[in-house]
């Protein structure tokens, strides 16, 4: 079982790896068009041709919505409680503990672990997460909420685009299709590499404790495997919908998490420590799931 785990997953580590290596050794990840090209471009691409090649029904998607946007908030308010029983500050950490690495990670590792038949869940499910960063992550951490910064995200757009498509039961050319297609084929690879010169970028401090950060690392992949696995258990989800919720909210603290820290001058080092903790965490909850019901 455990060779069964590792087959998928070693490629996406290696990917990240490759990142990360290349990210020391040359300048060519070192573009900030980058990354945003793949938030642009290649993920709402992706999430289109995902959803329309599988299918799937405008009720389906407004579930998993409902589903994964169900966890973030029963994540959301079981950490609240933790961090004020914990006397940790809720405007650092609230938005980084509860929302997970869905995006550069968390798609690849569920196209590794279930194959192309559960991408546009995985998709659908990481669009979710985006807008929660974008909401509950500026907002906690600025103090304040700008609905204007939705409208320039790229995947909840997409997201709309999909889903007026799917309610008007309309299917593009297969010309489009097949453009989609290979602009979305881009998208993990680079998106796995830029993980891994993110990883490669973060700054530790001397004022980092890595004893409280090694217990938030355990936390989040639990909190969010267990926020996922109730929703499924409420809302009657079927297996692949539920495996790839389940595997999505226990990856690791988000990388984006970091940039917000960063921006609104929060405590950088504690939460790059996070991140850093936090995927083998995320890992080993995952493989546990995996040997016994993946």
């Amino acid at each position: 079982m455990l060779e069964a785990f590792l087959v998928p997953i070693l490629p996406v580590l290696f990917i990240a790896l490759l990142g990360a290596l290349l990210s020391r050794t040359t300048t060519w990840l070192d573009n900030p068009a980058l990354g945003q090209m793949v938030t642009n471009i290649g993920l709402p691409a992706l999430l289109i041709h995902s959803l329309l090649n599988m299918q799937m029904d405008l009720s389906g998607m407004g579930l998993l919505i409902l589903a994964m946007a169900s966890t973030l908030v029963l994540s959301a308010v079981v950490t609240l409680v933790v961090l004020r029983l914990c006397g940790q500050p809720i405007r650092r950490y609230l938005s980084v503990l509860v929302n997970p690495n869905t995006g550069n990670l968390g798609i690849p590792v569920v196209f590794a672990l279930f194959g192309e038949q559960a991408l546009a869940i995985a998709v659908v499910v990481s669009s979710v997460v985006t807008i929660s960063h974008f909401t509950l992550g500026v907002s906690v951490m600025s103090g304040s909420f700008a609905p204007r910064q939705l409208l320039r995200n790229a995947p909840a757009l997409a997201l709309l685009v999909a889903a007026l498509l799917l309610g008007l039961d309309l299917q593009p050319p297969g010309f489009v299709m097949k453009t989609l297609d290979m602009v979305g084929g881009i998208t993990l690879p680079i998106m796995l590499m830029m993980l891994g010169r993110s990883l490669a970028d973060l700054k530790f401090g001397r004022s980092t404790e890595w004893t409280p950060l090694l217990l938030m690392a355990v936390y989040r992949p639990l909190v969010g495997l267990a926020a996922a696995a109730t929703v499924v258990w409420v809302l009657g989800m079927d297996e692949l919908e539920a495996r790839v919720l389940m595997v999505q909210a226990a990856m690791p603290v988000a990388v984006i998490s970091y940039v917000l820290t960063l921006r609104y001058e929060g405590p950088t080092d504690r939460v790059a420590g996070l991140i850093l903790l936090s995927i083998p965490t995320s890992f080993a909850v995952v493989g546990i799931l995996a040997h016994f019901w993946l």
